[in-house]
């Protein structure tokens, strides 16, 4: 040890030699600036601007500022390397740097500037009288002020630096090395007579630089050792991961995006060894918007191989909540900008950072030609490890797709965490080879390094430390410098030829971590399930309108629509964890959204007017009956709980995918059984009681006189947990939440609102701390299906809010709806793995069923549940107060409802969609008898195949539609096509054609395997 202490201490001396101060600073002259205002202040001449002092204090929370001045070289710089060093008051909070800069010298981008890149290059060989043009954008995040703001001038010392590495990366593994390991003695023998060579006096530098190169000519002996043939080999790839937004604003991220690329591509004109990988196409769309000139630079090393494109999706999006279909368009929006952009083919999926993974995926992978699948963020769990880190990963349907967990952490941690961006020394690289579980099986390991969350990326001490692995260590694993997909393909080769040495995982990837944020910020869940149902119904129009009248598809309209989606789907926005001002930015993204969508809404149903002036739109896959919405007149006026009203209509027998006339399917007269007093609602179907505190005491189904609600129990019981997790407050809900349960109980009113002849409904109200909660409890005369409307004027925060149901059912199990099918779930705590998922996932419904009998809740914004034996739990709303202290305040609507089947999955699939995409009529007149009737755009036989969109084809004039398989069947349906249809073939998700499809006689017929998804492509 006191070897290694003396090392430390000479080595530190030689580091400081690295960067040798000259003594001199830039005097600069400093502006606030608004974000949008960056020509003029590079084009000013800073006359105005005021002069920076020692004490200068500057920076707030999403400041933005501006730093210029001009520097002279004098003589004692002639001929030596010189760079600027920023001097600020950093901080490093939560994976981020403040503040952050993007430094241009003689107008030219140099590179991004943070705690961990402060150097940027002047000159390569000063001359006298040398000037530089130094101008710096500087954004700040913290709230806190920043005292000083200064850029010193350095000698940069490469030679020093040079030897120092050469030096102290051997340490580093030494000292990692066990105590009677003789590569530990080999190494710190001949490191020890190294540094005994080099003479750190002052005043003689040619005697300096002598003693450096006899240094560095005894530690050569160390990286010509021969050490075990069979050494780990560990793959090293450059990244920096980016959050789209988090602590700080999207437009922030644009900058940080700049910085951080600037940074890259500085060091890889130094470093020509240098591999680096980004991914996220909406940051690169961006920095071409914004920063052209770095943007072309890319584009060049794209061109070389040095700057590696993978990672197919269009940013890195939260894949529990996000749709079906948004996760196909994040695949085929962000290959085909990788394709068109720069001409590359990413073949990956990369989610290190994501809070879980659905089991969709694989299809969706193998259906993009997608192959493997990156993350490391399952090593967060709390209470199971991952056993193992290479895999074969199965979905829902059978699809099976590479997987790998990045298994990076210090030597000498003691926990299974890992990390996709450190600061990449000796004991990572030997940390990644140590927390690998399936060391018995040989092949290569992978590790990403550079600093991430907030962007900057990879260092010099970086990639000096990987030259010195890359040499080869003793007792270190062989590092290699290399890009990311051709480890890949490499170890895709070895999995196909021995299978049977990777396990097979079935299933979800669920995260035991960051289940609250299936609930946190609850209105942006809303709209994302809003607008993915807006974009559904609007691509379905313009296609009929294309069809009817040649309509030109609005292909741009739609593309901006869908991007405002993409975008907030990213995994800090969709899940709640953000600050509050990128709420105040996602609010206003969706405000453009729904106004947008409503133009052209509107605009397609004008021309699709001459069908008639009042219609019914049904943009379901089936024939449909029920109550269809209207703003004008109808049978019944239905009351909401935000305190409005809505008009309905009975209808019968509305076809599939087009417009029916109202005067066609309207139903005069309704045989209502309806009953209803202040604590009772029944029809034929069903009977609700309720107490007089508002909560469901019975839920009897009628025609088999059963009993729903466990005896003695309590149904729609709302419940308060006290929610303060010890950590990560908007991410997470501990297991101790059922610690301190409080009743919503105080009823405040309770009254019957409608009685008939469509629905009848009792409107209750309770008070909760300084909250209220109204609800509408709502059951339609022949429904199945008792609705519960729900409006929350919120006030409390650190609390969680859930709706139980002890149900009266023998079940082991809960099914809930992932994209593109279902997954079923224990309900029984017998394993660590059963006890650690006590939240869980949904789209738009869970299912408790015997085989003949179920109960299913269905949502309309709704993501996380819980079930125990057969109690299920809905999460509300919860209230975190970090990293925004306002989050989930004020008001909330959102609907659930409680459906009674016959154990059909498809029935519970179609009543969600029917919930979540109601009957909806347009225009306010009766439609004349001469109006010609449009044809559905196809029918499907059967109900066990749905459509998830119809859409134009991103190229040419054809239809796509998207069909899947409901039910875990594998089933022949037989699909009636419009009479105009003249081809039809199966694509991929890309849209690239796969195989024709006969038509016979107008139809088609396409065989589904379980949960299978088809995508159809039409062409008339």
């Amino acid at each position: 040890m006191k070897t290694i202490r003396k090392l430390d201490n000479l080595l530190s001396k030689l580091g400081a030699r690295i960067f040798r101060p000259l003594g001199e600073t830039v005097p600069l002259r400093y502006r606030s600036a608004e974000y949008h205002g960056r020509q003029s202040a590079i084009e000013a001449d800073r006359a105005d601007w005021l002069e920076v002092t020692p004490d200068h204090i500057w920076g707030e929370p999403d400041g933005y500022y501006w730093f210029g001045g001009k520097v002279t070289l004098g003589s004692h710089s002639t001929g030596k390397r010189i760079v600027g060093r920023i001097e600020a008051a950093f901080g490093n909070v939560m994976g981020r740097s403040d503040p952050q800069c993007l430094v241009r010298v003689n107008g030219r981008i140099a590179q991004g500037g943070d705690a961990n890149h402060r150097e940027f290059l002047l000159t390569t060989s000063a001359t006298e009288s040398e000037s530089f043009d130094i101008l710096i954008e500087a954004g700040t995040i913290e709230d806190r002020r920043q005292l000083g703001f200064a850029v010193t001038l350095h000698e940069h010392d490469l030679q020093a630096e040079d030897i120092y590495y050469d030096l102290k990366v051997p340490l580093d593994v030494a000292r990692l090395l066990a105590e009677d390991d003789p590569r530990r003695h080999f190494i710190l023998r001949i490191l020890n007579e190294a540094v005994d060579q080099i003479d750190l006096r002052d005043g003689n530098d040619l005697r300096f630089r002598s003693s450096l190169q006899r240094a560095k000519e005894i530690a050569a002996e160390i990286y010509q050792a021969t050490d075990f043939e069979n050494k780990p080999v560990v793959v090293v790839t450059g990244h920096t991961h980016i959050d789209v937004a988090w602590l700080w604003r999207v437009r922030e991220t644009r900058q940080k995006m700049a910085r951080s690329m600037a940074t890259a591509l500085a060091l890889m004109e130094e470093f020509p060894d240098y591999r680096f990988m980004y991914n996220q196409c909406v940051l690169l769309d961006y920095l071409n918007e914004d920063y052209p000139e770095l943007f072309d630079q890319i584009s060049a090393h794209v061109s070389s191989g040095r700057f590696e494109i993978e990672g197919a999706l269009w940013l890195e999006p939260d894949v529990n909540i996000a749709g079906g279909e948004a996760l196909v368009r994040h695949i085929l929006y962000g290959v085909d900008y990788h394709q068109r952009t720069f001409g590359v083919r990413p073949r990956m999926v990369w989610l290190p950072d994501t809070f879980g993974y659905s089991a969709a995926l694989p299809q969706l992978m193998k259906k993009s030609g997608l192959d493997t699948f990156v993350t490391h963020k399952l090593s967060w769990n709390d209470t199971n490890r991952m056993p193992d880190e290479k895999l074969f990963w199965q979905g829902i349907d059978g699809s099976q797709v590479v997987a790998y967990f990045l298994t990076t952490q210090p030597y000498d941690s003691k926990s299974i965490g890992t990390t996709y961006c450190p600061n990449l020394k000796p004991t990572h690289v030997m940390g990644t080879w140590r927390r690998h579980g399936q060391q018995h099986v040989p092949g290569d390991l992978f590790l990403v390094y550079g600093h991430g969350d907030g962007g900057g990326g990879p260092t010099r001490e970086m990639l000096h430390n990987i030259r010195r692995m890359e040499k080869g260590i003793p007792g270190c694993p062989k590092v290699v410098h290399g890009a990311m997909r051709p480890f890949f393909q490499k170890l895709i080769g070895e999995m196909q030829a021995h299978p049977e040495r990777y396990p097979v995982w079935v299933g979800e990837l669920y995260l035991e971590f960051h289940r609250g944020t299936l609930t946190s910020v609850a209105k942006n869940k809303r709209f994302n399930r809003l607008a993915e149902i807006a974009l559904k119904e609007l691509e379905f129009l313009a296609v009929l309108a294309r069809r009817e009248h040649g309509t030109p598809y609005p292909h741009d309209e739609l593309r901006v629509l869908w991007d405002i989606v993409m975008l907030n789907q990213f995994h800090d926005i969709l899940p709640g964890s953000s600050i509050g001002a990128v709420y105040e930015d996602s609010d206003r993204d969706y405000a453009h959204f729904f106004e947008k969508a409503l133009t052209l809404r509107q605009s397609l149903l004008k021309a699709l007017a001459p069908v008639g002036k009042a219609s019914v739109i049904n943009s379901a896959s089936r024939t449909r009956s029920g109550l269809a919405f209207t703003t004008g007149q109808g049978q019944q006026s239905l009351h909401q709980a935000d305190g409005t009203t809505i008009a309905a209509i009975a209808v019968t027998n509305v076809r599939p995918l087009t417009l029916s006339c109202l005067t066609d399917v309207a139903t005069n007269s309704v045989a209502s059984r309806l009953e209803v007093v202040t604590n009772r609602l029944a029809n034929q179907y069903l009977e609700v009681r309720f107490d007089h505190h508002g909560r469901i005491t019975s839920l009897r189904d009628k025609s088999r006189n059963r009993e729903i609600i466990k005896a003695g129990y309590l149904a729609n019981r709302l419940q308060a947990f006290r929610d303060m997790p010890a950590e990560y407050d908007a991410w997470d809900i501990d297991a101790d939440f059922e610690d301190q349960c409080f009743e919503i109980d105080q009823l405040i009113s309770m009254a019957v609102v409608e009685e008939g002849p469509l629905r009848a409904a009792i409107r209750f109200e309770w008070q909760y701390e300084h909250s209220r909660i109204v609800q509408i409890v709502a059951l339609e005369h022949d429904a199945r299906r008792l609705d519960i409307d729900t409006y929350i004027d919120w006030h409390e925060h650190n609390t969680l809010v859930k709706a139980a149901f002890p149900l009266e059912l023998n079940a082991a199990a809960v099914d809930a709806e992932i994209q593109f099918g279902h997954v079923r779930r224990g309900t029984h705590r017998n394993t660590s793995w059963d006890r650690a998922r006590f939240e869980c996932s949904m789209q738009r419904w869970v299912d408790v069923a015997e085989p003949d009998f179920g109960i299913a809740f269905l949502n309309d914004c709704k993501y996380g549940y819980d079930a125990k034996g057969t109690t299920v739990r809905l999460t509300l709303l919860r209230s975190p107060t970090y990293p925004w202290p306002e989050a989930d305040q004020g008001k909330h609507r959102f609907r659930y409802a409680v459906l009674l089947h016959d154990g059909d999955r498809g029935t519970v699939h179609n009543a969600a969609e029917d919930f979540n995409l109601p009957l909806q009529v347009t225009y306010d007149e009766g439609c004349s008898a001469e109006e010609r009737q449009l044809a559905p755009l196809l029918e499907i036989e059967g109900t066990d195949v749905t459509i998830e969109a119809i859409k134009g084809a991103e190229n040419g004039q054809a239809t796509i539609v998207r069909l899947w398989q409901t039910t875990g069947c594998e089933v022949t349906r037989q699909i009636a096509l419009n009479e105009n249809v003249e081809r039809a073939c199966l694509t991929d998700l890309l849209e690239q054609e796969l195989a024709p499809v006969p038509i016979t006689k107008g139809k088609i017929e396409l065989v589904f395997k379980p949960f299978e998804i088809l995508t159809l492509k039409i062409e008339s």
